[in-house]
């Protein structure tokens, strides 16, 4: 009788432990959850598609990491959340390569180079990047400038910006000399050039400035961007199309240490979704620019105006000068600088032979 009860009691408690073992097998392991920081201002196009970057890696892995992202200023200030990320104290960063001129130079390349640079639009960029030698530059230009503990992926390149903004329209070139304007990354250099007075400072100081008469022109970033800021409602002109930044990338710098704690496969979605969403955010951000656009138009009274050749022509004068002078003195810039010319060589000349100019089809349809 006594051997009966032991060995019911046995079952009973092999029973229990299969159960218990089965439940932790099927049961959800915990999310991975992160936390970071954008350097774009809630609702412009910069917040909102690394939002959706981290949105898609949280359907992609399922659920199992969560991803929170913080408006800037919210941890740390705008221009810190790279030095955040690779201190740890935020898990990744969300922002715009040419906030980082400060600490190098050669990061304007993957910012706001002039003229593309060489004629190249995103779609030649990108292929740089990918083919080029251009990702494996970048990551070593992080790497060299002191962020070693991140990792870094592209989230959509850029929209060509216009000009900017002035209170009366522009007929020419020296028409720019004696105005004082915001301008980020080093595009700056090449407003000066032409007798701008500039003035570098995050989106949300841009309208305080323009009440105070502190900065009377200005360029952000695109037709959705700066409608969101309330550009149109203080200045009437806008002028485009703009040359100072044709290309360039956002980007997701992720703390290494949190990166190599990631199971393999959560890597690669990682690396997947930003490449899928690097080209969907540019080409939802035409679209947002275009609706943006007709409202800014239509319901503010903006006038856009036209730039004229000879201001884009001096325009990259300015920058072939800005450039050169800048490759003698920062060998990171001059070697990135080289790379995209040795690509843009092949492919610009490559894709005007046989990619038929823009306009003579819009102009056969919609003019």
């Amino acid at each position: 009788m006594r051997k009966g009860k032991m060995v019911l009691a046995l079952v009973v408690v092999m029973a229990l432990l299969l159960a218990f073992t089965g439940a932790a097998i099927g049961a959800d392991p915990e999310p991975i959850k992160l936390r970071g920081q954008s350097s774009a201002a809630l609702g412009t196009y910069d917040y909102e598609h690394a939002l959706k970057t981290c949105k898609r890696i949280e359907e992609m892995t399922g659920g199992r990491v969560q991803i929170e992202l913080l408006a800037p200023g919210t941890l740390v200030p705008a221009y810190e959340v790279l030095d955040a990320a690779n201190r740890g104290v935020l898990d990744l960063a969300a922002s715009w390569e040419g906030y980082w001129v400060g600490k190098n130079t050669a990061f304007t390349l993957f910012a706001s180079a002039t003229g593309g640079p060489f004629g190249m639009d995103n779609l030649d960029f990108w292929g740089w990047m990918f083919f080029g030698g251009g990702m494996d530059l970048w990551h070593q230009l992080i790497a060299d400038t002191g962020y070693k503990n991140v990792v870094s992926f592209m989230t959509k390149g850029e929209f060509n910006e216009p000009l900017g903004w002035f209170p009366k329209p522009l007929s020419g070139y020296e028409d720019l000399k004696g105005y004082k304007m915001r301008v980020a990354g080093m595009a700056a250099d090449v407003f000066m050039e032409a007798g701008i007075s500039v003035v570098n400072v995050p989106a949300g100081e841009i309208l305080p400035l323009l009440d105070r008469g502190t900065i009377d022109a200005t360029e952000f970033s695109d037709p959705h961007s700066d409608l969101l800021l309330g550009i149109p409602d203080i200045l009437k002109y806008y002028h485009a199309p703009g040359v100072h930044q044709p290309t360039g990338i956002m980007s997701l710098h992720i703390n290494k240490k949190v990166w190599d704690g990631l199971p393999k496969d959560i890597q690669n979605i990682f690396e997947l979704v930003c490449n899928e969403m690097t080209m969907k955010n540019t080409v939802e951000e035409l679209l947002w620019g275009k609706k943006a656009l007709d409202k800014i138009q239509d319901e503010f009274g903006v006038e856009v105006v036209k730039i004229p050749t000879e201001v884009v022509k001096q325009l990259l004068v300015s920058w072939d000068k800005v450039a050169d002078a800048e490759a003698q003195k920062n060998p990171w810039f001059k070697k990135i600088y080289d790379s995209q010319r040795a690509w843009a060589s092949e492919m610009v000349p490559f894709r005007n032979q046989f990619f038929i100019d823009y306009s003579v089809i819009h102009d056969h349809y919609w003019e």
